[in-house]
């Protein structure tokens, strides 16, 4: 007898990262295609939804007997239109439980469904599939990027996988200039790549062909700093103000240079500087940044830095300055050390 596992009937696939739903299906239509023939996998392949098709129709094609190969693919699109009250409900449910071992059901949910957490019940469809178990089921939950950080992971990992480059600082001017559209994302990443060519998409090929709300990156003003470019830093803190207010660019700055100084006490110590930017929840790929960044400075400047940011956090909060005093001290301060920072 197989010891082998059941292979599931229904793939429940449901969030809002629409790209990466399309993806997982497309896989599952490459496996029939690979299991045919291309035009076999075709043939056995139908789309259905709520705004066309009955719940007797998705009944009928569930039950259909695959056609010259041994499963048929059964793409349910937003397949809830079919179950919106307790009878309909119901009637859906039948239906996933009558799901032969000939045909693979896809159910694809462009939206999160509650999973139940704080003691709360989960949607009654992710109940449905707890209790029918893997062997019945298979379950993933696709949620987009919820910022601007989750963001530019989630664009790097798409051009690794796409066989592009992305810079961490096209990532995040990327991110930062489209939102959370997955799908979109993954569109331009391809385009970027074609324009790019063999060699890595950077900022600038972003700020050159995406549309978008572009919003400055924070490394790169700090890289003009710490070059000593004092009028490109002071128009670049300009723009980052317009999009940010002063107390976002303020504490952005605080985490920043704590952390670098965090970073520069670890790599004294030998310690592994990839453990830390976890713990504090920084992407991996943006690790050679801070490095480039820690260099700039001594671990004793570093100190003066952060004590400097202290004093005038203290001002601010007597109501002696604006934070916007407190970014031009800082910024005067840093042009005016950047050479002989490190």
């Amino acid at each position: 007898m197989s010891s082998s596992r059941p292979v599931p009937r229904v793939y429940l696939f449901y969030g809002d990262d629409h790209a990466s739903r399309a993806a997982y299906i497309a896989r599952l239509r490459a496996r029939l295609a690979e299991a045919g023939g291309e035009a076999w996998a075709t043939l056995n392949y139908q789309r259905l939804s709520p705004a066309t098709h009955s719940l007797d129709d998705l009944r009928a094609a569930v039950l259909s007997v695959p056609l010259f190969v041994r499963r048929r693919l059964i793409h349910a699109v937003e397949p809830l239109g079919w179950a919106k009250d307790a009878r309909q409900r119901q009637r859906f449910l039948a239906v996933l439980d009558e799901v032969p071992a000939s045909t693979a059901l896809v159910l694809d949910i462009g939206q999160r469904l509650d999973e139940g957490r704080r003691g709360q019940p989960p949607h009654w469809l992710l109940a449905w599939a707890q209790r029918r178990g893997p062997e019945h089921v298979f379950l993933k939950a696709l949620p987009a990027p919820r910022d601007v950080a989750e963001m530019a992971r989630w664009l790097y990992k798409a051009a690794h996988e796409a066989g592009a480059q992305l810079t961490p600082e096209a990532a995040q001017a990327l991110a930062a200039a489209i939102g959370p559209d997955t799908l979109r994302g993954l569109n331009e990443v391809r385009k970027l790549a074609l324009y790019a060519g063999e060699r890595p998409i950077t900022a600038d090929d972003v700020a050159a062909l995406v549309e978008g709300e572009w919003a400055p990156d924070l490394f790169r003003w700090l890289d003009l700093v710490g070059a000593g470019q004092s009028q490109a830093a002071w128009r670049y803190l300009a723009r980052l103000r317009e999009i940010h207010d002063a107390a976002f660019v303020w504490n952005m700055l605080l985490r920043h240079f704590r952390l670098l100084l965090v970073l520069r006490d670890a790599s004294d110590q030998g310690a592994n500087l990839k453990t830390v930017v976890r713990e504090w929840g920084i992407p991996a790929f943006a690790l050679p940044r801070y490095r480039q960044q820690m260099a700039r400075f001594s671990r004793p400047a570093l100190q003066a830095l952060y004590r400097r940011l202290y004093r005038l956090e203290s001002r601010f909060r007597r109501h002696e300055i604006t934070l916007d005093d407190a970014l031009e001290d800082l910024l005067t301060y840093l042009t005016l050390h950047a050479r002989g920072a490190s």
